[in-house]
């Protein structure tokens, strides 16, 4: 999970903030994504405020559902979208005012569903999309261009569960949504692509660092090689890195090892991620997240890997390097 449940659903099917429900059960909350009751856990004062799934139980799809309904909600109560550039004249750009808002309307013509709908000040149709989940394809895609209709599409992924950071994002950036029309399909990038079934020994190196981590700590060396920082070890638990999730998401981008920390005062994200290869320059991240890459190649052991990661330094050898993203001011 990495992200904590911020918001919910009320009885009446409106996204709540924790701290603004009663504690406990009596928040009378629901999870946006599996419908199950919510645990409202805002009476600590150094852990971060969530709501929970009723005996510990953990449902992937809450954070990403409740920021899919938080998005539409910041729409309709601001009336105003960012647009993206475009070189394509019929299309309009910057920021635009949109009237008569309406969320999962179903149209009758076309025979779709947009997560979002208005009337821009020229008196045009805009269809708006979140991407979430799933990008805009198949019918819904084809019934846009086919039609000429104006929709744009924003990646939402990797912003937070927070009203008034979405409504910047939304109405204050022109970052991270497109124009649907019709394009070419994009050729699929070499360097980036990865699977775990190449090299069983890209999983059991997750597995022992996960075993490391909870029988002690994790130590990285973030400026190893540095002409500009001078090298110092970090121990992951001492500054505060408590918890460590294995294959899971933060704001959409995946972890094989997610570490951070529990206090809400004292926040921190890291995303641990065992390779084959290196990343394509200028990939994207959240915004705050840390990112470590172990490359591993194909001439490294089972028992070598093991007795590197116990020595407790993230440095590398001849049989795995290192790539540190974020960490430099």
């Amino acid at each position: 999970m990495g992200a904590f449940l911020t918001y919910a659903l009320d009885e009446g099917g409106a996204s709540v903030h924790v701290d603004n429900v009663a504690k406990g059960a009596k928040c009378a909350c629901h999870c946006p994504h599996c419908k199950a009751p919510l645990y409202a856990k805002n009476a600590g004062q150094y852990r971060e405020h969530h709501f929970a799934h009723a005996h510990g139980h953990e449902c992937e799809g809450a954070y990403e559902s409740q920021l899919h309904l938080l998005a539409k909600e910041v729409l309709q109560e601001t009336g105003r979208i960012m647009l993206p550039p475009s070189n394509i004249g019929r299309f309009p750009s910057g920021s635009v005012r949109i009237r008569n808002v309406e969320i999962e309307k179903w149209d009758e013509r076309y025979g779709i569903r947009p997560d979002a709908e208005g009337i821009m000040d020229n008196g045009e149709r805009l269809l708006i999309e979140f991407y979430v989940s799933h990008k805009v394809d198949g019918k819904k895609r084809q019934v846009i261009v086919d039609n000429q209709l104006k929709c744009i599409e924003i990646d939402i992924n990797y912003q937070t569960l927070d009203k008034a950071e979405l409504k910047k994002f939304l109405s204050g950036s022109d970052e991270d949504r497109k124009w649907i029309v019709s394009m070419p399909p994009q050729p699929k990038a070499s360097g980036e692509s990865f699977s775990y079934g190449r090299n069983p020994m890209y999983e059991k190196t997750r597995d022992f660092l996960k075993e490391i981590f909870d029988e002690g700590s994790i130590t990285i060396h973030p400026y190893a090689g540095s002409f500009t920082r001078q090298d110092k070890p970090f121990d992951l638990r001492q500054i505060g890195y408590d918890v460590c999730e294995v294959k899971t998401r933060y704001r959409g981008f995946k972890s094989d090892l997610l570490l951070y920390r529990s206090q809400k005062d004292k926040k921190g994200h890291i995303s641990i991620n065992i390779r084959g290869r290196r990343r394509r320059e200028g990939f994207r991240y959240p915004i705050g997240l840390r990112v470590i890459d172990l490359i591993i190649n194909a001439t490294s052991s089972e028992e070598r890997t093991r007795q590197r990661l116990k020595d407790g330094d993230l440095i590398g050898d001849l049989g795995m390097s290192i790539e540190y993203y974020g960490f430099k001011v």
